[in-house]
């Protein structure tokens, strides 16, 4: 799980998420108001919903095309809890909320990490003398 989550308010612009996006390296956003998470933004949700239908970025906001609402995972899940829900729901990113607060996000990267080091311990035991 990542724990530093980008975020971004939802009366930000969509020039402003893209930017955000790309400073920070990452191909979504959390979407928060002051109290709660109210859904994400992607990449996708810019180009498919925003720039490919004409909207203006610039006079767009992030509330307008962002996925709302979403799917989220809780602390007490395990790697394989996650990796179902996200398969299930078609989505790649599953924010973590822990007492409804958001601490952190796991992406396909995350798991694909976790199975990648899960195999190697295992290969590891298998070893014969």
């Amino acid at each position: 799980m990542t724990r530093e989550v980008a975020t971004i308010s939802t009366k930000e612009n969509i020039i402003n998420a893209a930017a955000r996006m790309r400073e920070l390296n990452v191909g979504s956003l959390v979407v928060v108001t002051k109290y709660e998470v109210e859904g994400i933004i992607t990449t996708w949700d810019i180009t498919s919903k925003c720039i490919a239908v004409g909207s203006n970025p610039a006079e767009s906001l992030v509330f307008d095309y962002m996925t709302s609402p979403i799917h989220t995972g809780t602390t007490k899940m395990d790697v394989l809890d996650a990796a179902r829900i996200m398969a299930e729901r078609k989505i790649t990113r599953l924010p973590i909320m822990d007492e409804n607060k958001l601490i952190g996000i796991i992406t396909f990267a995350d798991i694909a990490n976790a199975l990648n080091q899960f195999t190697k311990d295992v290969a590891g035991s298998w070893k014969t003398e």
